[in-house]
């Protein structure tokens, strides 16, 4: 019986590294492909854009002189400009790649691969953007909120601060 358990524990350890492979980076980037991630990446910086710029046009007020709105104009262009530059596919992916590498197994990523190679799998896909976006506007009325009350307090604290002691 003793010789039985054992056979049986070392057959079991000998199969769980077989199950448990890590993915190679071919399999990886089947995935990323299959999920069309760079199309998703550059959607999500569509909404992150829209969404600070909305959230930035809101912290300047509507007191905002025409050249206080053409600066900011131009100071959102750039943050856009060095957002895209520091976050593109060429830096993202090298991190989605190292992520799902220590992750996910072998099998689960050719799983995944294909559910997202599939029919719902791509229409789910298509649809997280728009997921995203809809998050995004439900979450506007509570973003508010903490603009108002991070403004009034930078404010205050700046009044705070001017006065001498």
């Amino acid at each position: 019986m003793t010789r039985f358990l054992l056979t049986l524990c070392l057959s079991l350890c000998a199969l769980a590294p077989a199950q448990a492979a890590p993915p190679t980076d071919a399999q990886i980037d089947r995935l990323l492909d299959t999920m069309d991630m760079r199309r998703t990446l550059d959607e999500m910086f569509v909404q992150i854009e829209g969404m600070g710029d909305s959230m930035g046009r809101q912290m300047l007020g509507e007191d905002a002189t025409a050249e206080q709105r053409a600066s900011f104009e131009k100071t959102m262009a750039r943050q856009r400009d060095s957002m895209r530059r520091i976050m593109s596919w060429d830096t993202m992916s090298p991190i989605y790649r190292k992520v799902y590498a220590r992750l996910f197994t072998a099998e689960e990523v050719e799983a995944m691969t294909a559910f997202y190679g599939s029919d719902t799998g791509r229409s789910i896909m298509r649809k997280m953007p728009q997921a995203m976006q809809l998050s995004m506007e439900e979450m506007q009325p509570i973003m508010q909120t903490m603009i108002a009350e991070m403004k009034q307090t930078i404010e205050a604290d700046l009044e705070q601060s001017a006065k001498p002691d």
